[in-house]
């Protein structure tokens, strides 16, 4: 039985994610043998993890939505009726999606406006730390209007 291919965009955010933890890993134990073995501590280390840090968390956030992995409580929804549940899952899903879209306007609006401030340390652009927050709400938006369209288009269950 053949596999199916699993493309790079359709992985776009585990790779992203974890190519961040690898460098949030490596920066932080850099750090730790510069402070601690040689003279000369790597200044930029932290830094560094904290931006991977947070590519990490919003591009993962969206992986585990894609994977299924965000918590979600249905006691009550399970316990209204096949026709009122219908409504409420989709009363829901459009105050996500209305969320997920606020927060990629604004996070955009305050990714662009902090291109001019620079980091501490590396003296790169603020914008390198809150552009994951942008493109973390992006792909998150991207992956629940799939939800939302799966919740639409399927019968609710008894």
């Amino acid at each position: 039985m053949s596999r199916p291919r699993v493309s790079l965009l359709g992985q776009f955010e585990e790779i992203v994610a974890g190519a961040a933890l690898v460098v949030v890993v490596l920066s932080v134990c850099w750090g730790v043998v510069t402070r601690y073995i040689t003279e000369q501590p790597a200044t930029w280390a932290g830094e560094v993890a904290a931006m991977a840090f947070a590519w990490m968390v919003f591009i993962g956030a969206s992986a585990a939505l894609k994977r299924g992995m965000h918590v979600h409580i249905d006691m009550l929804l399970l316990a209204l009726p096949r026709g009122p549940r219908r409504v409420m899952t989709l009363a829901a899903d459009t105050v996500v999606l209305v969320f997920l879209a606020t927060g990629l306007v604004l996070a955009t609006e305050f990714a662009v406006d902090s291109w001019d401030n620079p980091t501490s340390v590396l003296r790169l652009p603020l914008t390198t730390i809150y552009a994951a927050v942008m493109v973390g709400f992006a792909c998150l938006l991207w992956r629940y209007i799939a939800v939302a369209r799966q919740h639409y288009r399927a019968p609710v269950a008894e």
